[in-house]
């Protein structure tokens, strides 16, 4: 069975040290890696939906963050949309899964007693996230948050069984 890459060519990228702000980021890379592989046994497409803080943070002013926000809600962005949608063809028809990422939790061993102590915390959901999630779910799509690949790869059987 040959890749189907529906045009596009798979990620090939190798990142040095994880920045606290890249735990998230490579989450995703690494999610985005494993679905390119399910396409070899699923009919599926999937997508990213764009941070709209992370771009306007590199406008500067507050001027023109303010009107890129306004042109961005009247083409229908949305606050607490998740990070990536996935469309598959299942046995009854399309099934629609909607997956937000969070960084999870990084640790150290403290010199000084030995025990595992948090360096970074886990990411949190926002407010706007969980009301869509919880808004998804009442339409009969499916919703998850994932701090870690092994628990995206859980919520996927469970998509896949759904």
């Amino acid at each position: 069975m040959g890749y189907r890459s529906f045009g596009y060519q798979p990620r090939q990228f190798q990142y040095p040290a994880r920045r606290k702000e890249d735990l998230e980021h490579q989450l995703q890379v690494e999610i985005c890696n494993f679905l390119d592989t399910q396409m070899l046994f699923h009919k599926l497409a999937y997508f990213a939906v764009p941070n709209a803080l992370k771009f306007l943070s590199t406008l500067g002013s507050s001027h023109k963050i303010a009107a890129a926000y306004n042109k961005m809600r009247a083409e229908g962005f949305k606050d607490g949309v998740s990070d990536l949608v996935v469309v598959l063809k299942g046995q009854n028809g399309l099934k629609v899964g909607f997956f937000e990422q969070k960084r999870a939790a990084t640790y150290k061993i403290s010199e000084k007693t030995g025990k595992r102590i948090i360096n970074t915390p886990a990411g949190k959901t926002t407010e706007s996230q969980e009301t869509f999630l919880a808004e998804v779910r009442k339409l009969g799509a499916f919703g998850a948050v994932s701090f870690t690949l092994e628990e995206f790869k859980s919520h996927w059987a469970t998509f896949i069984a759904s």
